[in-house]
């Protein structure tokens, strides 16, 4: 399996796919811990721009491509800043502005922050490309109503699948909540920062412009029994499908230290 994004919902996705037997996992991005993330779930990593990614996919498997791919990224995608994928992407920068000229007709950033993606269907396009013939595409990643570019065409030719859409919570959150009470499933470690219910905004903007250690957020308040604002390695064990370390509250509980 190869799974295009390794931000929260690319995370998720690996744990997933380990969760139902996937014998192996590719990841692709292009933030560092976000891929230092991945290889702690035991994932192989390709950095876009250090190789071109589809390149990298079709070699390590033989030539073939992946059976299943998923797209985590969605019309957010970025073109990759330097390497042999940003060199062959070069002359394809108009298309790329008119795509995102079409996706996000009126933008707002604030600095850094709120920018959309600058090649709306790039994570598409990769998708397809490295797909194996006859394999499955697994869009996840957001597309809105006015995207109208997809490599129809050569899915069409690799005779593949491509199941995409919102998610339906009601039909997985009932299961997925029974795996996690059961121990099957361990999402905490995925949580790179708790931040307290005060600092949400200030924690999106940081999330938003992918600085380091911010891939997953989560909201924590100072109650009894919860999470208080910390970093994610206080959170859980990674029980089954991540990593498995032991969190700093267990470890400072049996030495009778404070939490950190």
């Amino acid at each position: 399996m190869a799974i295009v994004g390794a931000g929260p919902v690319g995370q998720a996705a690996i744990a997933c796919a380990r969760l139902q037997g996937a014998g192996r996992v590719i990841v692709v991005d292009g933030v560092g811990d976000r891929l230092e993330l991945a290889r702690d779930q035991h994932a192989e990593t390709i950095d876009f721009n250090a190789e071109d990614p589809v390149e990298a996919v079709v070699q390590l498997t033989g030539g073939i491509g992946a059976d299943r791919v998923i797209d985590a990224v969605g019309v957010d995608a970025q073109r990759p800043s330097h390497g042999p994928a940003a060199e062959a992407l070069r002359s394809q920068g108009e298309q790329f502005d008119h795509e995102r000229d079409e996706a996000a007709p009126e933008r707002n950033p604030d600095g850094k922050t709120w920018v959309p993606g600058d090649a709306p269907s790039l994570a598409a396009r990769w998708a397809v490309q490295m797909a194996a013939k006859a394999g499955t595409i697994g869009t996840v990643g957001v597309y809105p109503p006015q995207v109208q570019h997809y490599p129809f065409g050569e899915a069409f030719m690799k005779n593949l699948t491509v199941k995409m859409g919102n998610c339906n919570h009601r039909r997985y959150v009932p299961d997925l909540v029974s795996m996690v009470a059961a121990g099957r499933l361990d999402p905490t470690p995925l949580i790179t920062r708790w931040v307290g219910t005060e600092d949400a905004l200030d924690a999106y903007r940081t999330f938003d412009r992918r600085e380091s250690g911010w891939t997953k957020v989560a909201l924590g308040v100072a109650d009894d029994g919860s999470v208080a604002p910390g970093l994610g390695e206080a959170a859980g064990t990674g029980a089954a499908t991540t990593a498995g370390t032991q969190s700093r509250v267990e470890m400072n509980h049996e030495g009778g230290g404070d939490r950190p």
